[in-house]
């Protein structure tokens, strides 16, 4: 099988005339894919998205950008050869690979920007794939919108037992997802263990499908992210490690932390590393005291080799001698320099400074005539003049100065003009609402008015009603009736 996804790659690579790419060849006879994106020519990826493509036999597969951020010396490659097009196809060719593998292990996209129709086409991979173990999407999805459509996939993959989510711009609101995801899963777990406990068998936490392990790190959860996961996790027996580096966590949320550990005993790895705001050193001596205590094997220990720790690469400074008088040659050039440059910024201000006061003159002038000309409207747009000719006025620079002042004055009078319509429009309905509350008192007062005229003549009527009765009934004695008389009284 190891052959046969190098011959794969090779014949693909041989049909265009183009030899094959040694990094990618060494990954392949490895059963992984490793496709570093700045390092791929435009004519090298149709061979790499055929070799992907439908694949069963690949077992981990990474893609990540070539440039690290935190290296700033790296020049970055100036060909455009992941276009829009070759990213759509290589997630395609990905969906399909994820749909037909059995054996395909770990995912990492890492820094590479994933879209909503590419976050859809990764999903439904992910939903058809009974075999990834690890995911990891770090640096790739971006805010709680793009994180909210592949979530509900992951939710139902049971199969993955190490999420990675770094550095995806998520906030409390994503950690509410991450709780719902953590509850879900304790509900299954708790349901399989309680299947394996019939007929008195003693079921094996070990073997239950689930994640295992959270990782978080750079997202700007705070304490309420923190108090969401704590909450999640307080029913929960099989994660076992959650990395929240660089997370803006507080003493606050360290102690909910350390409550949650004093009654989680799975938890064996929790990462708190460069959140500045954890101050309280006695705090998290507790919270590795507890850590200890929980620590059973060393399968889940803390990730090596901290990504957001790194110093940044710096250039290695030249060793080579430098005579004194080339020394004190490069002193006076320096010294000449930074005067003429201190010259040139003063003689830039000072007419900067008169061109500002001849603006503003002519500036309220024109205010004083726009005022006598419209009375109707107390916002008037205007332009800047342009400043009076001169060496420093002509240069492009200063041209885009006062460009980019008329355009900030024109939107705020712009924006003064709607707020003055809305105002008047408030005022408007507010005038309306008054008149239909007075309305509405009028007729309640009318409707209890008329209730109480309505009584009096209701009981004047049920009066005479009975005085007609009774001298119906003083008839009927004098007519001889006086025992019919005696049974209706009764």
């Amino acid at each position: 099988m190891k052959t046969s996804v190098v011959e794969k790659y090779k014949t693909a690579c041989a049909a265009i005339g183009l030899a094959p790419n040694s990094f990618i060849s060494k990954a392949l006879e490895n059963q992984r894919l490793h496709i570093r994106i700045g390092k791929i020519q435009p004519e090298e990826w149709k061979p790499i998205i055929k070799c992907l493509e439908n694949n069963s036999s690949i077992t981990e597969i990474i893609i990540e950008a070539t440039v690290p951020s935190h290296c700033i010396y790296v020049k970055k490659s100036t060909t455009p050869s992941f276009t829009l097009a070759v990213k759509n196809h290589l997630m395609k060719s990905l969906s399909s690979c994820l749909v037909c593998s059995s054996v395909v292990r770990r995912l990492s996209i890492i820094s590479v920007p994933l879209k909503k129709a590419q976050l859809d086409l990764l999903s439904h991979g992910l939903s058809r794939n009974q075999s990834l173990e690890f995911l990891c999407l770090q640096g790739s999805i971006s805010g709680h919108k793009a994180f909210n459509a592949v979530f509900s996939t992951v939710r139902m993959c049971l199969n993955i037992v190490h999420l990675d989510f770094s550095q995806c711009k998520l906030s409390d609101e994503s950690c509410s997802l991450i709780g719902s995801l953590i509850r879900s899963q304790t509900l299954e777990r708790h349901t399989q263990t309680w299947k394996h406990t019939l007929r008195y068998n003693n079921p094996d936490t070990t073997t239950v499908s689930g994640l295992r392990r959270i990782t978080l790190n750079g997202n700007p959860i705070g304490d309420d992210g923190c108090e969401i996961i704590t909450t999640a996790m307080q029913d929960d027996y099989w994660i076992k490690a959650i990395d929240l580096q660089q997370c803006d966590i507080s003493d606050e949320g360290a102690k909910m932390f350390l409550v949650m550990l004093e009654d989680n005993s799975s938890i064996s790895v929790l990462d708190l590393r460069l959140n500045s705001k954890i101050k309280d050193e006695k705090l998290l001596e507790k919270i590795a005291d507890c850590l200890n205590r929980n620590k059973q094997n060393d399968a889940y220990g803390f990730i090596p080799g901290d990504l957001l720790d790194r110093k940044k690469a710096v250039k290695p400074k030249k060793t080579a001698r430098r005579s004194i008088s080339n020394i004190n040659l490069r002193n006076s050039l320096n010294e000449s320099r930074a005067s003429k440059k201190a010259t040139q910024y003063e003689n830039y201000y000072n007419s900067m400074l008169k061109n500002s006061v001849v603006k503003n003159m002519e500036h309220l002038n024109d205010i004083s005539l726009n005022n006598d000309k419209d009375k109707f409207s107390p916002i008037l747009i205007h332009k800047t003049p342009p400043p009076k000719q001169s060496a420093a006025a002509k240069s492009g620079e200063e041209t885009k100065i006062f460009a980019m002042l008329d355009e900030l004055k024109n939107d705020l009078e712009v924006y003064k003009r709607e707020l003055y319509l809305e105002k008047e429009k408030t005022k408007v309905l507010e005038s309306k609402i008054s008149a239909l509350e007075r309305e509405n008192l009028f007729l309640k007062n009318q409707q209890q008015n008329q209730s109480s005229e309505l009584e009096p003549e209701l009981l004047e009527t049920i009066e005479t009603s009975f005085s007609q009765f009774h001298n119906f009934l003083d008839m009927l004695k004098q007519a001889g009736y006086g025992d019919l008389c005696q049974l209706v009284n009764k």
